[in-house]
């Protein structure tokens, strides 16, 4: 213990114990010689629970969803008043206190370590898992409330901060290769089942053959999109920040602003706070210690750190700096963002690339494609190093002839092609372009053959 703590007023009894680290293992003992004097100690001088009511009707607060296969849906959490029993009539309101409907429970359930444990009944306090209900963010009875009725438990929820726009895939040529759910109706019903228990996933209304996703940032929807590689092929365009209207002012939008935390070295410091200064960012504190580490908290869009946090940042900071965020409050809109990415190389042709045709082109830019990989016309094959589109052929093959000549023979060296993973090209997919998810491969396309000019 410090000085500090030693001199401190005890606020009660104290209970001190020492661990010893084992060095071999030993029998089993009685749990009571161990640990019952410490039981006992916390049952005497440790108070019950004060804000627990019994009498009052019983109202809960879901705090999580789970799929039982043989009862459907759980909703699980915390009795905060009353007595549950299984057969009791229960109504569902949502987070502003309306009611959603109404069901009556049919198994109650509550957890031992790993084992779920069916009960008859529960009372306030207990963690529980209630079935037999459907849309419930609380559950109350419907009876005993008086004339003003149940009102709702205090819910704190955070608003969806992204959302992006999936499709099937509609490019024949490579579609079926390597999966096999590829209709609309599959990829629909599996993410509703999902959305089911991921209560941060928010779906609309879909509109055509498209489906809009909000959720918690690109890293909660690439978890999705990941599940749904496995045997699912879809397209999914650029996310986006949810913007909502402005109470205050008609016609004005407010967009989600986080706060930014950074730390990293203090020769990086000035990359990393120049690009979040061209993402709308604005610093709020920069602190510097004896070791060379600087602290940078800035106010940033959300919409800003999708395309910076993928692997950007990373390169700034040389691998010595981290980065988090959190949601703050929706502000009025900041602006278009430029990052200054450059055009695309697109493939003209359909077919399988060769050595001999990606050599040339890599003085056109970085390449996303390899030797013996299969493309079609539109498919994005690489960065342009101009901020113009560029129509290519990577299928062209050497020709088979008896002619030999010293400079036709040179050997090709190529450079390795750029790999990026799901989350990188969400974050790298541009507003004309999608990014096409197949078990096999994730690749990048253009939108109905647009090109950038």
């Amino acid at each position: 213990m410090t000085q500090a703590a030693c001199r401190a007023k005890p606020l009660g009894p104290a209970h001190f114990a020492h661990t010893i680290p084992l060095r071999r293992p030993r029998p089993q003992r009685n749990c009571n010689t161990e640990h019952g004097s410490l039981f006992d100690f916390i049952l005497v001088h440790v108070p019950p629970p004060i804000h627990l009511d019994h009498p009052r009707p019983f109202s809960m607060l879901t705090v999580q969803i789970e799929r039982y296969p043989y009862v459907g849906m759980l909703y699980v959490g915390r009795i905060h008043s009353g007595i549950l029993r299984v057969g009791d009539v229960l109504c569902t309101l949502d987070a502003e206190g309306q009611k959603v409907g109404e069901g009556k429970v049919k198994k109650i359930f509550a957890r031992k370590g790993l084992d779920r444990i069916e009960k008859d009944a529960a009372g306030a306090g207990e963690i529980v898992s209630v079935a037999g209900v459907k849309n419930a963010v609380m559950l109350v009875q419907m009876e005993g409330w008086g004339e003003e009725g149940p009102k709702p438990l205090p819910v704190r929820y955070q608003r969806p901060l992204t959302d992006l726009q999936y499709r099937y895939t509609s490019k024949p040529t490579l579609a079926g290769t390597s999966g096999s759910k590829l209709t609309s109706q599959l990829i629909r019903e599996h993410i509703y089942m999902e959305a089911g228990t991921n209560v941060a996933l928010r779906l609309p209304s879909p509109v055509s053959e498209s489906l809009e996703l909000c959720g918690n940032g690109v890293l909660h929807l690439g978890v999705l999109l990941e599940m749904l590689r496995e045997g699912f092929e879809l397209a999914v365009g650029p996310p986006k920040a949810v913007m909502i209207p402005d109470p205050d002012a008609e016609g004005r939008m407010l967009e989600p602003i986080e706060e930014c935390t950074v730390l990293v070295r203090g020769e990086y410091a000035g990359a990393v706070v120049q690009k979040l200064t061209i993402r709308k960012g604005e610093m709020v504190s920069y602190e510097t210690d004896e070791e060379g580490w600087v602290k940078v908290v800035m106010d940033i869009p959300a919409r800003g750190l999708i395309g910076y946090m993928a692997g950007e940042f990373g390169n700034d900071v040389h691998g010595q700096g981290t980065i988090n965020h959190i949601f703050k409050a929706y502000m009025p809109y900041r602006g278009a963002i430029d990052t200054g990415r450059n055009g695309a190389l697109i493939s003209m042709a359909a077919g399988e690339t060769s050595g001999y045709a990606l050599a040339p082109l890599q003085a056109r830019g970085t390449m996303f494609v390899g030797p013996g990989e299969q493309v079609y016309p539109g498919m994005i094959i690489g960065e342009s190093s101009k901020p113009l589109d560029l129509h290519l052929n990577p299928c062209v093959k050497k020709q088979l002839t008896n002619i030999r000549s010293v400079i036709a023979d040179d050997k090709i060296v190529l450079s390795p092609p750029r790999a990026m993973s799901l989350e990188e090209m969400l974050a790298y997919v541009g507003d004309d372009e999608l990014v096409e998810v197949t078990p096999g491969r994730v690749r990048l396309r253009k939108v109905g053959g647009k090109r950038r000019r």
